[in-house]
């Protein structure tokens, strides 16, 4: 396979039900109860001491389930679940967490920097594996693994690969992209509602296909984008220079000088910067694409108020949280020069 360190980050959920109980969305609350309860003892039987960290969703406050799913160990969906019975599993600090009981029994999810598919999936099959020691999965020989959602059935993978591609929607093409994407079986997504052109490629479902063979494809596809981000990049500095020069140029005077900023806003400006150090407009050589990323994660609310306030009082809404993020977007872009 071809290496592409462009491809920001990568991840994989996936969901199991078992045979023997509805579906978290009918099941009653004594039989979800009872299955969290045997996946806990389950957990606590095949890894060592302390492999495992199981926590009622209910114990986690909103900062932290917002830190959670700023580095995707927790899905949107499951953070705002209010469902008695769910709880949360963190293995190995963090290189893999499971979901009980949001929608589906179980969700398994991972995620790392880097073209890291094969790897994550392995870890995930393995950790799968254990885990239907002490269930029976619901398995349908034509369907293959049965999920909340109909589209998910078959191997109930779902694999994602992050990209950037600020250049492709200033031309237009994200929307054509998408349709073609998914004759493909594929789905082109915002990430972070699109801010900095961050977008996401994956899997449309999983029935019929091999897990291989969705890895496989998100990964080419996603490359693919990159490839042709970087031709439409050379394409708007040689027709537009002064348009491109301007627009990279104010990011980093904002970057650098401003003292309040905006979530959505600070990943845009992160964004533009890493797109003009890539083009060779600013010198900011300790920029690249994967501490940038970095970057625009750590200005999330979630983390700045986990780790650089404290877990702040006025948690997700306090102003405070504004100033922090511009004060480490003049801490990081200092030293950044335009080049002339």
């Amino acid at each position: 396979m071809r290496e592409n360190h462009d491809v920001l980050v990568t991840s994989v959920g996936v969901s199991r039900n078992d045979a023997a109980v509805p579906f978290p969305h009918v099941a009653d609350r004594r039989l979800l109860e009872e299955l969290r309860d045997r996946v806990v003892h389950t957990l606590r039987g095949t890894g060592g001491p302390g492999e495992w960290e199981v926590f009622e969703l209910e114990s986690l406050s909103p900062v932290q389930r917002a830190y959670l799913v700023e580095r995707g160990l927790m899905t949107p969906a499951f953070a705002r679940s209010r469902r008695e019975a769910a709880a949360f599993a963190l293995y190995q600090g963090g290189r893999a967490t499971l979901e009980i009981n949001g929608q589906d029994h179980l969700r398994l999810l991972a995620a790392r920097e880097g073209d890291r598919l094969s790897e994550l999936w392995a870890m995930v099959d393995a950790i799968d594996d254990s885990l239907e020691r002490g269930m029976t999965y619901a398995f349908d020989e034509r369907w293959g693994y049965l999920t909340a959602r109909p589209d998910e059935a078959g191997t109930g993978l779902k694999a994602y690969a992050v990209v950037q591609i600020p250049a492709l929607m200033v031309a237009g093409r994200v929307g054509v992209l998408a349709l073609q994407m998914m004759t493909q079986g594929l789905l082109l997504t915002p990430l972070w509602e699109g801010a900095g052109g961050l977008f996401q490629v994956s899997n449309r479902g999983g029935r019929g296909i091999s897990e291989l063979f969705i890895t496989e494809t998100v990964l080419d596809t996603a490359r693919d984008l990159v490839e042709k981000e970087r031709s439409v990049r050379k394409i708007l500095l040689r027709d537009n220079p002064v348009r491109v020069r301007d627009h990279v140029g104010r990011a980093l005077g904002v970057a650098r000088h401003a003292w309040t900023v905006g979530w959505a806003e600070a990943v845009s400006l992160v964004s533009s910067v890493q797109v003009g150090v890539e083009m060779g407009l600013i010198e900011a050589p300790w920029i690249t694409p994967q501490s940038a990323f970095a970057l625009m994660r750590r200005v999330h609310p979630g983390h700045l108020a986990v780790e650089e306030m404290g877990g702040v009082h006025g948690g997700l809404e306090d102003p405070r949280i504004d100033e922090v993020r511009a004060r480490i977007l003049r801490e990081t872009f200092d030293a950044a020069r335009l080049k002339r």
